[in-house]
Parts: structure tokens; C-alpha cells; sequence
């Protein structure tokens, strides 16, 4: 249950309680006002019937008073008469109030009725009894007005308790609208959208909270901000010391293999006989083969090309080398017109990418066709590489060329997926384009 409604909820209990604490107030109340009102009707009746009697004595033969008497009354309010003649018995009533027509429900009616209120009074005229009156209180008039009352009472105050709790709910609302930002926010944060700000609130309560949280996102950008400067210092790193080894084996093992393979030559063209020629040409072999590796190991640890031409020739060039060493395969680059140039760890990035995935689909697919398109949007490098061979086997572990990329393209801060079947692969890569790269945007 939210706050909102468990608010709502106390505020109607207690609104409900007020409600019944007034009724029962009420109830207790009309039933002593209508006690006291059909009390006073019965006292009103008996001294109009002494009255009447009074009046009729003298006027009227004494036998005849009881028979006559109800024709001079007129029964009063919450009241009822009755006269019994002594002489034959009978119960006659005079004219009375009309019964009122708004009747009260039952169950008021027996909540608040007084107890039963009944008087007999004698007649005796010249010594001689000549009957009773029976006077009994009546108080249906008066618990008919008070049903009236109490129902208008109920209403207005229900009415109240209502048109109250509904402000209450309006002004609750109001108040903890401002939960509901915090709370969008915070779900922002949650997703990674760090610069999501609550900004300043008017309401006390909740203030100190969107300053934390605002300080929190504060921290929690810089903390990203941190992060991937670090991650592109060590990428940077790595590329820096791997150039540095590339450049030592190339400036260092490049002429020793030279001159290596230049004393190999002298060393045979002087040969004084047979076995020593041999020898010679086994040492210029072996040189070869340690040079071979060496321009491996240099290509591994760096392509020359990638930071001294423009990345759409470096890839095109390695397409190129491609079709002519696999010409069964149809390998085809598009690459995006008036590409901007990236920094060099995102250069290195995507040609490893290529690099890799071609591997992967000549060696391992046997793919026929290898795609791969490469574009930008306004953040990020994008790069898709499709091919038509025979997929990853279900349950196959990634190779170290495919974890590695995944590693480094990690520490650049953008991400790889890999979708493959029977049909083929699709690797889909994203790298974070450098603020510098971002002014000029390709699609």
C-alpha cells in the first residue's frame, strides 16, 4: 500500500470515527429531548382532559359527560386519548394530529423511542365513577422530526468528512509529487544516465533528500569520469608499450636479420667447398624464418599503418591483402564517406575488431562472404561484421582473440555482441567517440 493511500486511510477512519462519536452524541440526545417531549404531551393531555370535564359539569347531564367528552376533545401533540364510558365499555378516541408522512426507519425509531408512558385517569362525577381516560404519549411526530434532523446532520457532516478527506488527498499529492521526480531520477541513475539532475524543491521535507541525490549522481559521474580516463590510460598504456617493443624488435632484430642474412650470402658465395655453401644457406633460411616471425610478432603488436594513414585506407588495405590471399572468399568494406578520424586506441580498436573477426570467419566458418560496415552516430563508432560461414558451435567457449577484443573494447567503455546460428555471425561493436571526433557527425 502506498503512502498516500495508508494517509487517506487513517484520515477516513478517523473521519468515520468522528462520525459515529457525533451520532452517537445525537442519538443519546433525541432520545432524552423526545422522553421530555412526550412527557410534557401526556401532562398537556391530562390537564385539557380535566379541563374539558370541567367545563362540561353542569352543562352537560352527568350520564352523558363520558359519551360527549370525546367529541370536546382534541388530542394534543405526542399524545393519544382514549375515553371509556363505564357504561358500556366502549374505548372512544377524540380527533387527532394526522400520522406524519415522513416516517422515521424502523431501527431509529427503536433507538430512540422513550419507554411506554401510560395514564389512566378516573372519572368521577357526583360521587359516581363514570369511567377512565387513558392518555398514552405518542412521540412518532416527534422521532419523524428528529430521523429529519439527524439525517441532514449525517449528510452535512459525511458531506464534510468527504469534501475534507478529497483536500487532503489534493494537498498529499502535491506534497509527495515531488517523490515521484526523485524516484524518476534515481531509476536514471539506475540505468547509467548519471547526469540526471532533481534540481532545487520548495518543499522542505524532501530538499535535504534531492540534494543527496543530486550529490550522489555528482559523485557517481565523476566517478565515471574517472573510470574511463583510467581505462583509456591503461588501453594507451598497453598500446604505448606495445609500440615501444614493436619498435625495439623492428630498430633492433630488423638489421641484425639483415646483416645476418648479408654474412649468410658472403659466407656462401666463398665457400671453399660443398658443405660449407650448405651451411651458408641454412643460416640465410633460418634467418628468414626468424624474420618472418619477426614481422608477425611486429604485426601482432602493432600494425605500422594504424596512427600514420587515415583508418578507411589501413582497412582497406587489409581487405585488399585479404582478397588476394583468400580468393574464394568475397569480402566486401563499406566505409561511411567524410569518416572522421579517430583517436589512436579507438584506430587500433576497430582494426583489431576486423582483424579478429575476419580471422575467425576464414579460419574457423569457412564463410564464403564476409561483410563489415563501418559508421558513426553522434556518440558512438559503430562497426558490423557478417559473415555467411558456420557459426559458433552451441556451447563453445569464446577464443582468446574474441575475449581479449571484448576485454579492450570494455576498457574503452563501449560494448560487443555477438549473434551467430547455422546461417552465420554478426559481431556488432560500439566505441564512445572522443569529444574531438564528435563535432563532425556520419551516418
Amino acid at each position: 500500500m502506498t503512502l498516500r493511500a495508508r494517509i487517506l486511510l487513517v484520515i477516513v477512519a478517523m473521519q468515520l470515527l468522528l462520525v459515529g462519536v457525533l451520532a452517537l452524541g445525537s442519538l443519546d440526545r433525541l432520545r432524552r429531548d423526545i422522553a421530555t417531549e412526550t412527557r410534557m404531551g401526556a401532562q398537556t393531555a391530562r390537564n385539557l382532559v380535566l379541563a374539558t370535564i370541567g367545563t362540561m359539569q353542569g352543562a352537560v347531564p352527568a350520564d352523558r359527560i363520558m359519551a360527549r367528552l370525546p367529541e370536546r376533545l382534541a388530542e394534543p401533540r405526542h399524545a393519544r386519548i382514549g375515553v371509556v364510558d363505564a357504561l358500556d365499555g366502549t374505548l372512544r378516541q377524540p380527533p387527532g394530529p394526522a400520522d406524519p408522512a415522513d416516517r422515521s426507519p424502523g431501527w431509529f425509531a427503536a433507538l430512540v423511542a422513550p419507554d411506554p408512558q401510560e395514564t389512566r385517569l378516573p372519572v368521577v362525577i357526583e360521587g359516581r365513577p363514570r369511567g377512565y381516560v387513558l392518555i398514552t404519549g405518542d412521540p412518532a411526530e416527534e422521532i419523524a422530526r428528529a430521523w429529519r434532523d439527524m439525517r441532514d446532520l449525517m449528510t452535512l457532516a459525511l458531506g464534510t468528512a468527504a469534501l475534507q478527506a478529497g483536500l487532503i488527498a489534493w494537498a498529499v499529492g502535491q506534497g509527495l509529487r515531488p517523490v515521484a521526480t526523485i524516484a524518476a531520477r534515481l531509476s536514471d541513475l539506475t540505468r547509467g544516465e548519471l547526469e540526471a539532475r532533481i534540481g532545487p524543491l520548495p518543499q522542505p521535507d524532501l530538499a535535504p533528500l534531492a540534494r543527496h541525490a543530486d550529490a550522489l549522481a555528482q559523485a557517481l559521474e565523476q566517478a565515471r569520469t574517472d573510470r574511463i580516463r583510467l581505462q583509456h590510460q591503461i588501453v594507451a598504456r598497453g598500446d604505448a608499450e606495445r609500440k615501444a617493443i614493436a619498435r625495439d624488435l623492428h630498430d633492433e632484430m630488423g638489421p641484425c636479420l639483415f646483416g645476418l642474412r648479408v654474412e649468410a650470402d658472403a659466407l656462401r658465395a666463398a665457400a671453399p667447398d660443398a658443405a660449407t655453401a650448405q651451411s651458408a644457406e641454412q643460416i640465410a633460411a633460418i634467418a628468414e624464418q626468424i624474420s618472418r616471425v619477426n614481422r608477425a610478432l611486429l604485426n601482432d603488436l602493432r600494425p605500422m599503418a594504424v596512427g600514420q594513414l587515415p583508418l578507411p585506407v589501413v582497412l582497406g588495405d587489409y581487405v585488399d591483402d585479404l582478397t588476394r590471399r583468400f580468393p574464394g572468399t568475397d569480402v566486401r568494406l563499406d566505409v561511411a564517406a567524410a569518416l572522421p578520424e579517430p583517436d589512436e586506441a579507438s584506430a587500433l580498436t576497430l582494426f583489431r575488431i576486423l582483424q579478429e573477426g575476419t580471422t575467425n570467419a576464414l579460419r574457423h566458418a569457412q564463410a564464403g562472404r564476409i561483410d563489415i560496415r563501418l559508421w558513426t552516430d553522434p556518440a558512438h563508432w559503430r562497426m558490423i561484421l557478417a559473415d555467411d560461414g558456420t557459426g559458433i558451435a552451441e556451447g563453445r567457449r569464446e577464443g582468446a582473440g574474441l575475449t581479449g577484443m571484448r576485454e579492450r573494447i570494455t576498457l574503452l567503455g563501449g560494448d560487443l555482441q555477438i549473434r551467430t546460428d547455422a546461417s552465420g555471425t554478426v559481431l556488432e561493436a560500439r566505441l564512445p567517440r572522443t569529444p574531438a571526433t564528435r563535432n563532425r557527425t556520419t551516418t
